[in-house]
């Protein structure tokens, strides 16, 4: 990734810069406290986001230089613009490569622009890290024959194959959690805690010898007990259902009398009632049509339409006696074409209001001639009389086959749980010992995804061309040779691990790694600050080999920081440029005379 121009305005440390990087490797140089961190840290805030310095966006503020309100940074990409603002945190990035090329060489990103990441890392991290940018995570048709090759049952493998795609740590999370899954499965059939060799020879207690006859005898107890109980309850119900038909029909009957005796003045008032209803429902229509409320349907209607239509037609001679009709029809319907009758609408209301009432009238009429039909019919049927004396006794006989039933039952219940455990016995040593099975399926898959099993045989593939990227990252910068080495990706360089390294040596270290996975992931951008931890040689060395590796084209942007008492002299190496950082500003550019302390 080329960067070629840094514009900063009113960000951490920085007022204003804005630098043109016409070559890959750019010093900024100057004394503490002048702003060449924050320099270093708006360019991995317009790469990453976040900013180093807070970690919660409402501190965002904090991070605007002196009493401006906003700050910025915008880089200049070969093929795009980065950017990020503050106190808002919006970032943007335009980068111009295909999504692919993007993954990988944003996975080494935040190592390439925090070189000491990388060791800070946990092993896993660092795994995924060089699976990612080396592309040595294997397709998924070898990691299934890995897997194969590995004698896992096809169960485990179909089940692992969806999480290929998450990488071996996805994986082996994913069959470390079904492990689980079938250990908690045994135990809760067993209720014990597994143990692998408990779990070989584990088998259910079988209970005590079950009496089969008297399982027999109990049952047909029950069976004939239930089938007694259930006609009990349908004689219950019919003799409760005969007492409360003959008690309601004592009580109903000298209403029912009453009622019946009145059907034939019913009748009449029906016949009064619905003539009244017929008179107002026929002068409802007529004033509805009068008052233009009403459709004029009908054969009536039709004629007086075509009638008005021949005495309006040219050339049509209609006899007087015609338009007579039509004066007649409007008589008493009103003109053909009005529009309302204001007299009519005045008392259509009331008229509309009689009808209803004598409509609710005649409801109510057969509503009642109804009940007096029904009165009269129940009058002339018999009604069997109730016995509370056999009600009670089929209630005594119920309560007594109950009781005798639950004793029954209770009984029955007790030795087929005995049948069923003994039962059941066999079938949990059975489940136990699949359960057991499958523990040793996915302890077989655990272990196969550990550290130490097929990622190590894959890490091998990445681990070789990291080795080889820094075997000659170290001819180039004269640092001592750094190797990574075994499952746990460890870091050795001056023969030693890097937790037992100096500060400056940790600084070479760290830069040779950092450089290392530019290069490989094809990001070939590395930001190296606090450059002044080397002395006067190793600075000497570092300038050369980057010098050295952008002429080889290993790498596109190289942004070194360090305190100086002046400006470096970089006028013998090409691709070198240096500033000079005061204020929070760049003061001066230059590529002069001698490196100077």
């Amino acid at each position: 990734m080329k960067i070629t121009h840094i514009t900063i305005d009113n960000l951490v440390g920085i007022e204003s810069v804005d630098v043109a990087l016409p070559t890959s490797v750019a010093v900024f140089a100057g004394q503490n406290g002048v702003g060449k961190s924050s320099i270093r840290e708006a360019v991995r805030a317009a790469l990453l986001g976040m900013p180093e310095r807070v970690v919660k966006k409402k501190d965002l503020a904090q991070l605007v230089h002196g009493e401006e309100k906003r700050g910025s940074v915008v880089l200049g990409l070969d093929g795009g613009q980065a950017s990020f603002t503050a106190p808002n945190g919006k970032q943007e990035l335009v980068h111009g490569l295909t999504q692919i090329t993007w993954d990988k060489q944003m996975r080494a990103l935040p190592y390439c622009l925090d070189p000491a990441a990388f060791a800070r890392s946990t092993s896993d991290e660092r795994r995924n890290l060089l699976f990612a940018i080396t592309g040595a995570s294997s397709e998924p048709k070898d990691i299934i024959a890995a897997m194969r090759a590995r004698k896992l049952t096809d169960a485990v493998i179909k089940a692992i194959t969806p999480m290929i795609d998450a990488g071996f740590q996805g994986m082996a999370k994913r069959v470390e959690e079904c492990r689980r899954d079938a250990t908690a499965s045994w135990k809760a059939i067993t209720g014990e805690t597994y143990g692998h060799v408990k779990a070989e020879a584990w088998a259910a207690p079988v209970g005590v010898p079950v009496d089969e006859a008297a399982i027999t005898k109990l049952q047909v107890l029950v069976d004939n007990l239930q089938h007694r109980i259930a006609n009990g309850h349908t004689e219950l119900g019919a003799a409760e259902q005969k007492l409360k038909a003959w008690l309601q029909a004592e009580e109903q009957h000298g209403a029912d009398e009453k009622l019946a005796a009145r059907a034939a003045d019913l009748a009449v008032k029906l016949q009064q009632d619905q003539a009244d209803l017929a008179r107002w429902d026929e002068q409802v229509q007529q004033l509805e049509q009068r008052a233009g409320t009403g459709p004029r349907v009908g054969l009536v209607h039709d004629l007086a339409r075509a009638v008005a239509w021949l005495l309006n037609a040219s050339g049509v001679s209609v006899p007087d006696e015609h338009v007579g009709a039509l004066e007649v029809y409007e008589a008493e319907y009103g003109e053909l074409d009005a529009q309302a009758d204001p007299e009519a609408a005045t008392q259509l209301p009331e008229a509309r209001k009689a009808r209803d009432l004598m409509q609710r009238a005649v409801a109510n009429d057969q509503r009642d001639i109804e009940a007096a039909k029904a009165a009269s019919a129940r009058l002339q049927q018999p009604v069997e009389r109730g016995s509370q004396t056999d009600v009670d006794r089929i209630r005594d006989f119920l309560r007594a086959a109950e009781t005798e039933l639950a004793q029954a039952t209770a009984s029955l219940n007790s030795r087929l749980a005995e049948q069923q455990a003994a039962a059941r016995a066999t079938e949990r040593t059975e489940k136990a010992a699949a359960a057991h099975r499958e523990v040793q399926d996915w302890q077989a898959a655990v272990d196969a995804l550990s550290p130490g099993g097929i990622p190590a045989d894959v890490l091998g593939k990445c681990l070789g061309p990291l080795n080889l990227a820094l075997a000659g990252i170290c001819r180039m910068l004269n640092f001592p040779r750094v190797e990574i080495i075994g499952n746990d990706i460890s870091i050795h360089a001056y023969g030693r691990p890097y937790a037992l390294l100096s500060g400056s040596e940790h600084w070479r270290v760290d830069a040779q790694i950092a450089l290392a996975l530019a290069e490989l992931s094809g990001l070939r951008l590395v930001a190296l600050d606090q450059f002044d931890i080397l002395d006067l040689q190793g600075r000497a060395d570092c300038i050369t080999g980057l010098d050295r590796l952008a002429e080889a084209g290993k790498i596109e942007t190289a942004l070194v920081f360090g305190t100086f008492k002046k400006l470096p002299n970089f006028a013998s190496f090409p691709c070198v440029v240096g500033h000079w950082v005061e204020g929070g500003r760049i003061t001066e550019t230059t590529a002069v005379a001698e490196m100077a302390a």
